[in-house]
C-alpha cells in the first residue's frame, strides 16, 4: 500500500486501488489532514497555557478559542457534570466560545438538564469513553437539542467529545456550526479527542491542587484547634501553678489533663526526692481519675533498674510492652497488662541538665506520635517548673528556719548565758564574804548549790547555742564537729561525754551531716537534762554497708517504752524526722535504770 492510500486509510476513506484520484476526494483528504494537524498544534499550545496559567479556570475560554480556530467551528463549549438538587444528572456550561459574529445565547453557568434515559445509548457511548458526531441528516435526541443552540437554531454539524478525569467521567467537550455543515471524519474526531484530553488533564491537576489544599487548611485547622486546646490547658495549669503551692495537687490536676488531652489509660508523675534518695510517685491517674497506684508509691535511687535503665534518659522515649519486657518499677508490668496497655511514653523531667523526674503515660495503642506533640512538651515543663518552684520553696523555709535558729542562740548567748555568767561572778565576790567561807555554814552550803545550778544553767545555754549555729558541719567535718560537743557539753564534777570513732570520713553530702550533728545534739541535751548521766558516749562507727552514729547515757532510762516518748515528746519526734529526711534509720533503745541509747543508720550507697 503506498503513502497515499494509507493515507486514505487513515482518513477512513475506501482505497479503490485506481491508479488517480478523483479531485475531489483529494482535496478532503488534503483538509481533513490539515485540519487535523491544525487541532494537534492547537492542542501542544493549549497544553502549555494551560500548564503555565496561573489560574486554570481563566485561561480555559482562550483554549476552547484556540481548538474553535482550529476545527473550523462556530463554537466550543465545555459541559462538566453536576447533581441536581434531586440527585438527577446535569451539564453545567463552565467554560465556552464562540467565533466572531455568532452570537451563543448559552454562556457561562448555564445548566442543561439532560434526560438520560430518553437519550441512553448517546450517554452509554459517551460515558464508555466513545465521542458521539451529529448531522442535520441525523436523528438527534430532542434531549440534546440544546447542546448545539447557536443563532436561535440549531447547529448543522456537532461533536461531543467525553472528558476524564481519573477515569471518571465528569463532563464533556463541544465542537457546533451553524453556518455549514461539515462532517467530522475520525482523523479530526481523534484530534478533538486529544484536546479533550489535555483539558481533562488540566482539570485533573486542578483537582490535585484544590486536594493539596484543603488538606493543607484541614491539618491548619487541626493545628489551629490543637494549639488553641493546648493554650487552654497551658493557662489553667499556670494559674493553677500560681494558686497552689501543694506539689501532688498541682501534678494531679496536670496529670489528669494529660492522660486525658492524650487518650492515656493512665500515667504517673514520678520524682527524685534528694533528701530520701528515693524515686517516688507524687500523683497517679488512671480512668480518668486521680486514685492510689497499685505499685509501691517509692524506690531507691541506689540499686534499683529504674536508676540503671531510665534515670539516665535526657529525651521523651517510647517503650512497646511485650510479654518479654523487663520490670522498671516494682507491680508496674503487672498492672499494664491487666490494662491492656501497649505502649509506655516516658518524658523526663530536665532542669539545669540534670534529670529531677518523668511524665509517664500508658495507652492501649502504639503512642509514638505523642512523644513528639508540643502540648507534652509543654505540660513537662510545667510538671519541672512545679518541681523546682516546690525546691525553692522549701529552701527557702529551710533558710528562714537557720535564720531564726541563729536569731533564737543569738539571743540565748547574749541573754540567759550573759545572766548566768552573771550569777556566777556575784556569786564568787558573795563567797569572798568572812561568813561565806566557813564550809560547814548554811550559807555555804546554798551558795554552792547555787553555783551548781547557775553552772548548769550556763552549761545548757551554751549547749543551745551550739545547737542553733546554722552549719558547723561544712566548715570544720562531722567528726570535728562531734569532737566539740562532747567536749562542751562535759560538766566537770557532773557528767563527762565522749567521742567514739575517730579517723572516719562518711563521704555524706554536707547537708546530710548537718542534719546527723543535729540528732547528736538533741540526744545529748535530752540525756543531760532528763536522763541524770555519769557518762555520755557518742560515737561513730562503720559496718560493711552502713554508717552508724549513736549516742549512748547511763542515765535512769525510761520508765515507759521509748516508742511512746518518740510519739509524745518533741525532741525525740524531730530527731526521727531528720533521720528520715537524710534516708537513715532512726531507733532508740532504753530500760529504767540501765541508759538510753539513740542511733542513725544509713547506707553506704546513700553517700
Amino acid at each position: 500500500m503506498n503513502a497515499d492510500a494509507k493515507s486514505l486509510e487513515d482518513t477512513g476513506l475506501e482505497y479503490l486501488g485506481q491508479p488517480a484520484l478523483r479531485t475531489g476526494e483529494l482535496a478532503r483528504v488534503s483538509e481533513s489532514l490539515h485540519a487535523r494537524e491544525r487541532l494537534l498544534v492547537a492542542s501542544a499550545r493549549a497544553s502549555r497555557l494551560l500548564l503555565e496559567a496561573p489560574d486554570l479556570r481563566a485561561a480555559i475560554p482562550d483554549v476552547l478559542a484556540l481548538l474553535g480556530e482550529a476545527a473550523h467551528v462556530d463554537s466550543v463549549k465545555v459541559m462538566e457534570s453536576r447533581r441536581g438538587d434531586e440527585g438527577q444528572p446535569q451539564l453545567v456550561v463552565t467554560a465556552a466560545w464562540s467565533a466572531p459574529g455568532v452570537n451563543s445565547p448559552m454562556s457561562v453557568g448555564t445548566t442543561i438538564c439532560m434526560a438520560e434515559d430518553s437519550c441512553t445509548p448517546v450517554f452509554q457511548e459517551l460515558r464508555a469513553g466513545r465521542s458521539v458526531c451529529f448531522s442535520k441528516v441525523d436523528v438527534c435526541p430532542e434531549a440534546l437539542a440544546p447542546l448545539g443552540v447557536v443563532h436561535g437554531a440549531h447547529a448543522l454539524t456537532k461533536a461531543i467529545v467525553p472528558i476524564f478525569l481519573a477515569g471518571e467521567f465528569i463532563g464533556v467537550l463541544g465542537f457546533d456550526n451553524a453556518r455549514q455543515e461539515r462532517p467530522i471524519d475520525a482523523s479530526e474526531l481523534a484530534a478533538l479527542e486529544t484536546a479533550a484530553g489535555v483539558i481533562g488533564a488540566a482539570l485533573h491537576r486542578e483537582r490535585l491542587v484544590d486536594d493539596v489544599r484543603r488538606e493543607r487548611e484541614r491539618a491548619a485547622e487541626e493545628r489551629a484547634a490543637e494549639l488553641a486546646r493546648a493554650n487552654a490547658v497551658i493557662r489553667a495549669n499556670l494559674e493553677r501553678l500560681a494558686g497552689q503551692t501543694d506539689l501532688h495537687s498541682f501534678m494531679g490536676h496536670m496529670l489528669l489533663e494529660a492522660t486525658r488531652q492524650f487518650d492515656a489509660i493512665s500515667g504517673a508523675v514520678i520524682v527524685l526526692k534528694e533528701s530520701t534518695q528515693e524515686w517516688a510517685i507524687v500523683a497517679h491517674a488512671r480512668g480518668g481519675e486521680l486514685a492510689t497506684p497499685f505499685m509501691p508509691r517509692t524506690i531507691p535511687v541506689a540499686g534499683s533498674v529504674f536508676t540503671q535503665r531510665i534515670a539516665a534518659l535526657n529525651a521523651p522515649v517510647h517503650l512497646e510492652i511485650a510479654s518479654d519486657s523487663d520490670e522498671i518499677w516494682p507491680g508496674l508490668l503487672a498492672f499494664q497488662r491487666r490494662s491492656g496497655a501497649l505502649s509506655t511514653v516516658l518524658y523526663p523531667l530536665i532542669f539545669g541538665g540534670q534529670n529531677i523526674g518523668f511524665l509517664a503515660m500508658s495507652f492501649t495503642r502504639l503512642a509514638t506520635d505523642v512523644q513528639r506533640s508540643e502540648l507534652l512538651v509543654a505540660l513537662a515543663q510545667q510538671a519541672t517548673l512545679a518541681v523546682q518552684l516546690t525546691r525553692v520553696a522549701a529552701a527557702a523555709k529551710e533558710a528562714a528556719v537557720l535564720m531564726e535558729r541563729a536569731r533564737i542562740g543569738q539571743e540565748i548567748h547574749d541573754g540567759l548565758a550573759q545572766a548566768f555568767t552573771g550569777i556566777l561572778m556575784q556569786l564568787g565576790a558573795a563567797e569572798e564574804f568572812p561568813l561565806c567561807k566557813k564550809r560547814d555554814s548554811a550559807l555555804s552550803l546554798i551558795l554552792s548549790r547555787v553555783r551548781g545550778l547557775a553552772r548548769d544553767g550556763l552549761a545548757d545555754a551554751r549547749r543551745s547555742v551550739m545547737a542553733l549555729r546554722l552549719d558547723q558541719t561544712r566548715r570544720k567535718g562531722l567528726e570535728l564537729a562531734l569532737r566539740q560537743l562532747a567536749e562542751r557539753s562535759t560538766v566537770p564534777g557532773g557528767v563527762t561525754c565522749t567521742f567514739e570513732g575517730g579517723g572516719i570520713s562518711t563521704g555524706l553530702r554536707p547537708e546530710h551531716e548537718h542534719e546527723l550533728l543535729r540528732i547528736a545534739q538533741e540526744a545529748v541535751s535530752n540525756a543531760v537534762r532528763h536522763a541524770h548521766p555519769h557518762t555520755v558516749r557518742i560515737s561513730m562507727l562503720t559496718e560493711d554497708a552502713h554508717w552508724e552514729m549513736s549516742v549512748a547515757d547511763d542515765g535512769v532510762g525510761m520508765e515507759q517504752r521509748p516508742e511512746q516518748y518518740a510519739r509524745e515528746g518533741f525532741g525525740l519526734s524531730s530527731m526521727r524526722q531528720r533521720a528520715g529526711a537524710i534516708g537513715g534509720e532512726w531507733s532508740i533503745e532504753s530500760q529504767p535504770g540501765h541508759g538510753t541509747r539513740v542511733s542513725v543508720r544509713i547506707l553506704k550507697q546513700a553517700a
